[in-house]
């Protein structure tokens, strides 16, 4: 944590909602304190911190499976000048994040901020989360607007993970999900309005490829539907 301040309650239930879920898909997860500290790797002067100005008043740091997520939170207002800084002080810390990663970890360095209570409805903060989601550098950067209610906060906090590494979209119940939907893609009797026969064949084959991880296959099958019709 950033300057050695405590976690507010809101960023402390955040990182363990995000262990919780990691602990359900069985993916091994660690703190990472010096992600969150002021001072680059190899540095112990001045000339090597940040100073307290540049980086978030709270911040938090875990690896969960490869990825290493750097915790903060959106201000309680949502105007342009506030979200700016806040971002602006985030991603100084995910670069200093950044000197402790080898070259191929700073790919999936994340950047998760949480946004006030009641944030989740207001069009404001909705416009303000999508300007931050955008804003690619030094790391990939997603928000959790919450809900006015905290009883809502599960199930805000579900449809969150559903647009992070945590979702499983290819995970379903047994028996609601047969082989032969692929078959019937690919079948030449088969017509599926915007689904070119191409394509379902390459789905199948990629679906199919046994030497992919989940992760690969999910990647190959947006790759797949971004070229249709390029041929």
């Amino acid at each position: 944590m950033t300057n050695g301040s405590t976690m507010s309650p809101g960023l402390t239930d955040f990182a363990d909602r995000l262990r919780n879920a990691a602990a359900g898909l069985d993916l091994t997860v660690e703190n990472r304190p010096e992600l969150a500290s002021s001072t680059f790797n190899g540095g112990s002067s001045k000339s090597t911190s940040l100073s307290p100005s540049d980086l978030p008043a709270e911040c938090h740091a875990i690896r969960i499976d490869r990825f290493n997520i750097v915790l903060s939170v959106l201000p309680d207002i949502p105007t342009l000048e506030a979200v700016r800084e806040t971002l602006r002080r985030c991603r100084n810390q995910c670069v200093v994040a950044r000197s402790y990663l080898g070259t191929n970890e700073t790919l999936d360095l994340q950047l998760l901020l949480l946004g006030p209570r009641a944030s989740e409805r207001q069009a404001a903060w909705r416009a303000l989360a999508l300007m931050v989601e955008r804003d690619d550098r030094v790391a990939r950067k997603l928000a959790w607007l919450r809900p006015e209610d905290e009883q809502q906060d599960d199930v805000s906090f579900s449809d969150f993970l559903k647009r992070t590494f945590l979702a499983r979209p290819w995970v379903h119940d047994k028996g609601k999900f047969e082989d032969a939907a692929l078959d019937e893609l690919s079948d030449s009797g088969a017509s599926t309005p915007g689904l070119p026969r191409t394509l379902a064949d390459d789905w199948e084959r990629i679906a199919l490829d046994e030497t992919k991880s989940p992760d690969d296959i999910v990647t190959a099958l947006v790759r797949a539907w971004q070229r249709r019709g390029q041929a």
